[in-house]
């Protein structure tokens, strides 16, 4: 056993030589990923184009336009350095107050329809038993996606027309008339009647990813929960919402961004109107930059929406953590 015992420690390596060892073993891998590369130079040869590409119609463009915001830029006109003049321009706008107002509706509105909403029908889909039924729930949850979302809004744009449109004529039909509106005309409720489009929000890709992440809980667990009497809202509320926090925080950066860059719906059913009563900072942006032909105001508009976007991500990443993330 002496034997045994004076071989072992002579043969363990000491740190020295470990030290030694790891860094000849970084040399000689820095050598062979250089040959490697130039043994792959055909590959990389040919993936050079497509991040070529990308550099040029994906990045340029809109560091461009992040780097004109201090520029005043027009078509046809030379471009001059105004510094922070297309910022404080906009925050003197007395319009900016009432466009903030209406993102931040948007946005709490976004976060309910885009985060809450979907993970309701996710569980509600999860936990149906026949498997045929679940497929067939998911197929009709993600075939709306199908149709272009321009033509979804135009026939809500349709669905809100005071006279002839299918909402004011069921609302008659029940006998409320008082409640028939020019919801898009009036701008006591064009703004809500925006937001309402899309009812019951539930279709789209929110509720697959609740889904994904509901799949992945062992069923160990579930039973478990039925054991101690777990069950209902409350395992909801203490299993099921904790373990797909991922989910959630994955939609509700996409929420975010969305109520702050989008305005597509705000352009295509009141172009902001009636007045300024659904007016919101993107669709301002769109306005200068095509239609008054300011690009440089509407690039530093851009900038801000790019920089509160950057900042609530960062915000929602450090509030919302996974319990895998925050134990490692």
């Amino acid at each position: 056993m002496g034997l045994t015992g004076n071989r072992g420690s002579e043969t363990r390596p000491r740190p020295e030589a470990l030290s030694l060892v790891r860094s000849s073993s970084q040399r000689r891998g820095g050598r062979t990923t250089w040959e490697a590369v130039r043994a792959n130079w055909r590959a990389y040869a040919l993936l050079s184009p497509t991040f070529l590409l990308l550099i040029l119609f994906a990045y340029y463009p809109p560091v461009l336009g992040l780097v004109r915001a201090f520029f005043r830029w027009r078509p046809g006109v030379p471009s001059s350095f105004v510094g922070l003049t297309n910022f404080t321009r906009y925050f003197e706008n007395p319009e900016t107050p009432g466009e903030i107002i209406n993102m931040v509706k948007f946005l709490v509105f976004g976060l309910i329809t885009g985060v809450v909403t979907p993970f309701l029908m996710a569980e509600l889909i999860f936990f149906v038993r026949s498997a045929k039924a679940k497929e067939a729930y998911r197929l009709l949850v993600i075939i709306p996606t199908l149709v272009p979302g321009i033509v979804t809004t135009l026939l809500w744009q349709k669905m809100y027309d005071p006279h002839l449109g299918p909402i004011n004529d069921l609302l008659k039909a029940v006998g409320l008339e008082n409640l028939a509106l020019n919801w898009l005309g009036d701008p006591k409720t064009a703004l809500y009647a925006v937001m309402f489009v899309g009812f019951p929000w539930v279709a789209g890709v929110g509720t697959l990813i609740y889904l994904g992440g509901l799949g992945q809980i062992s069923g160990s667990v579930f039973d478990a929960c039925a054991i101690d009497g777990c069950i209902g809202i409350r395992r909801v509320l203490q299993i099921d919402l904790p373990l797909v926090l991922g989910q959630v925080r994955l939609l509700t950066v996409l929420s975010v961004i969305a109520a702050i860059s989008s305005f597509q719906g705000v352009l295509v059913l009141t172009s902001g109107g009636p007045g300024f009563a659904t007016m919101v900072p993107g669709l301002t942006m769109y306005n200068r930059a095509y239609r008054a032909q300011e690009f440089g105001y509407a690039s530093a508009i851009g900038l801000l929406l790019f920089a509160l976007t950057m900042l609530a991500t960062l915000l929602i990443n450090r509030a919302i953590r996974p319990e895998n993330e925050t134990t490692a």
